[in-house]
């Protein structure tokens, strides 16, 4: 039942996904630096029993190269059941971990279980939901990961996509994670287009 349930998701896999791009130029905080920029692409699916998000960021801050990588995985099975993973490296803000996920959510987007890293075991709470309207999507999630001591990581997503055609859509993201006292702010406009 369950190698049924994977197969047909790998099939909805091909169909759904979204591949979106992002580009921003700023002054430095230091005059004597060169422009900051950031270039973000992004592939993703967070339709279905497969939902994945792989995301690559290059980026110059205070004349500092910088590459970001993240990769997440879930797989929701029909008996409310999930396991997946994260991956996030991001050099920018010196923030780096890999968890391993696994745990049980409802329909109405709540979820609870554990996630597993090299040296912990955390609780996992979160919820996410997506709305849809016309050509109007939102999407929230938010997630807290911890062990009620000293390692946490909250994420805190919200995504706005207006879709200007079946396939193109433009995109306003904010994004906050938080990760043993260091944290990371994002604020996004970009495009998409569905593949």
């Amino acid at each position: 039942m369950i190698v049924r349930e994977i197969l047909m998701s790998s099939l909805l896999f091909l169909n759904s996904n979204v591949l979106s791009f992002s580009t921003s130029t700023r002054t430095p905080n230091d005059d004597a630096k060169p422009l900051d920029y950031e270039l973000m692409v992004k592939l993703e699916k967070t339709n279905g029993s497969v939902n994945y998000l792989f995301k690559k960021d290059w980026e110059r801050e205070l004349g500092e190269p910088y590459i970001d990588n993240v990769v997440k995985f879930k797989y929701k099975s029909s008996r409310d059941l999930y396991v997946g993973f994260d991956l996030v490296e991001k050099e920018s803000k010196n923030i780096f971990y890999k968890t391993y996920n696994i745990g049980f959510y409802d329909k109405a987007g709540w979820g609870v279980g554990v996630a597993i890293t090299k040296e912990n075991t955390l609780a996992n709470f979160h919820f996410g939901k997506k709305f849809k309207k016309d050509d109007l999507e939102y999407f929230i999630n938010i997630s807290a990961k911890t062990d009620l001591d000293e390692n946490q990581i909250f994420n805190i997503k919200s995504d706005v996509k207006k879709w200007v055609t079946k396939n193109i859509n433009i995109f306003g993201l904010y994004k906050h994670e938080y990760y043993n006292e260091k944290q990371d702010f994002q604020f996004k406009i970009g495009a998409g287009i569905k593949l």
